[in-house]
């Protein structure tokens, strides 16, 4: 069986005990997508040359070595992992970012955050796909189309695999490799990770090595990492991947221990499933949220129905605020880079509108915005400190996955971006508050750690009787994954998590 049914540190103990070898997986890896891929669209993009000599090296390398040497090679040594194509630069590979202004484009360096997952002996043999520079909470770009969850819905169109690391997620859960990368700006490693029933970290702001090109993507908010299907590879990638470069601006406030352990604390935790925005809750994630109470106190955890008291619906402006700003800086750098404007024909017409309105947001709106970020954070923090709540618990998602147009822009929304240059500022601004109505309501919880900089975590704990999944989502303290962590280990440990792969072979979509 070609398939990855185990989770990455399983496959490097294996190459170090000399009982597979790194080309063998890396040729399974290819298999896979090669054989599979046409059924979920989460590849864009392989490297089997530059995978298979890398692979080559570390065979070679490893014979030489003695027991007590091989224990000491890289923790991921050889195993092969897929990089999320937004954001995570290779140099000499596609960095297309899911645009076709972007298509021909090759990376002239590795960012940091590669060459760390690189460090830490991972293989990487191809990019996933991803919305338009990770704009929506689906896979859908016009340049490669929709990636689907190798989970079937039953829906006419295709489930969605979410996004913006939908890509991943779709290739972690089918198997073709046993972890892949992910970034997170609104939920996009946690959106994947409900939707396709994967461990999916946002880690703290700060936690994960950034630049050389940027060390602050969307004013800290966004956040590169995995998705995994093991606690133990999310924590050991997490201190691989942790942040050593002083001048980045973001500094998480705790070093990581070198090994946790299932958690033996009575923990006391907050949990709600009212949404943020006021939306109304499906059924389905009010289960999810009960089945995780349920274990928790069969667990010995006090649970809490409790929720701060915050304005979601402020929260989510300067979060559309901040995703207009950056737009229009990010364009306006690629339009110095090309000597001319970018126009609507070189990308989709969301991303033109969201670049065009950002052009009009004032200087200290944005200022308020990111201040309004600080005051939340400290909104988040005081409720949990004056209650002595180790963690809040919200659903990850509102319910379980969607068609894949499940968010397609309708006539008018389309209408008005098209003219938006015609538009007063509130008009223009007004739109991405309608255009994202809907996967708002669908998707309300995420977006606050980002903007609080707060480490949050989704775990696969429930599944309806259609077997479809909706994730759990634990929010700590900043600095607080290692806690958040041990817990997860504790729930593992007790059979709870719900993170198999699915063969496509078997389960055909």
């Amino acid at each position: 069986m070609s398939l990855f049914t185990h989770d990455a540190t399983y496959y490097s103990n294996q190459i170090k005990r000399r009982e597979v070898t790194a080309t063998e997986l890396v040729e399974r890896a290819f298999k896979n997508i090669k054989s599979l891929d046409d059924k979920l669209n989460s590849v864009i993009h392989i490297q089997e040359a530059e995978a298979f000599e890398k692979a080559k090296s570390y065979d070679e390398h490893i014979v030489s070595l003695s027991d007590k040497e091989r224990a000491t090679l890289p923790h991921f040594y050889g195993v092969p992992i897929l990089i999320k194509d937004l954001g995570q630069s290779e140099e000499g590979q596609p960095a297309i970012n899911g645009s076709k202004l972007f298509k021909d484009n090759i990376a002239k360096s590795t960012d940091n955050f590669v060459q760390a997952i690189i460090d830490a002996g991972y293989i990487i043999v191809g990019r996933t796909n991803v919305p338009e520079f990770g704009f929506k909470g689906l896979t859908d770009p016009e340049l490669f189309g929709h990636t689907y969850s190798p989970i079937g819905h039953g829906l006419s169109s295709g489930g969605s695999s979410g996004g913006s690391s939908g890509g991943s997620g779709a290739a972690v859960k089918a198997g073709f490799v046993p972890i892949a990368t992910a970034g997170d700006g609104g939920g996009s490693i946690r959106i994947p990770a409900s939707f396709n029933g994967l461990i999916g970290l946002k880690p703290t702001r700060g936690r994960i090595v950034t630049g050389p090109d940027g060390y602050r993507s969307w004013q800290g908010a966004s956040v590169d990492f995995v998705l995994s299907k093991s606690v133990a590879d999310t924590f050991e990638t997490l201190k691989l991947t942790s942040n050593q470069v002083l001048e980045s601006p973001y500094l998480a406030p705790d070093q990581l221990p070198e090994t946790i352990t299932a958690t033996d604390k009575k923990l006391r935790i907050a949990y709600s499933h009212k949404s943020p925005v006021g939306s109304e809750i499906e059924q389905d994630a009010i289960d999810a949220l009960n089945k995780t109470v349920e274990i928790l106190k069969s667990l010995g955890h006090e649970v809490v129905e409790d929720a701060p008291v915050v304005d979601g619906k402020r929260a989510m402006e300067t979060y559309f605020q901040m995703n207009m700003v950056e737009t229009a800086a990010m364009f306006k750098g690629i339009e110095l880079s090309i000597g001319r404007d970018i126009t609507k024909d070189d990308v989709e017409l969301v991303s033109y509108g969201m670049y065009k309105a950002g052009d009009r947001v004032k200087g200290w709106q944005y200022v308020h915005a990111l201040n309004s970020w600080d005051q939340l954070s400290a909104q988040y923090h005081q409720f949990l400190d004056k209650n002595n709540y180790d963690f809040f618990l919200t659903p990850t998602i509102n319910g379980t996955s969607v068609p894949v147009d499940a968010f397609d822009i309708n006539d008018d929304i389309r209408d008005r971006l098209e003219r938006i240059d015609e538009l007063e500022d509130e008009e223009a601004f007004g739109i991405f508050g309608e255009l994202f109505t809907d996967s708002l309501a669908k998707i309300p919880y995420t977006q606050h750690a980002n903007l609080t900089g707060q480490p949050a975590l989704s775990l696969p704990l429930y599944e309806t009787k259609d077997k479809l999944p909706v994730g759990s989502m634990f929010v700590a303290r900043k600095g607080g994954e290692a806690a958040l962590l041990e817990l997860a280990l504790q729930i593992e440990n007790a059979g709870f998590i719900k993170s198999d792969i699915i063969d496509l072979n078997e389960n055909p979509i």
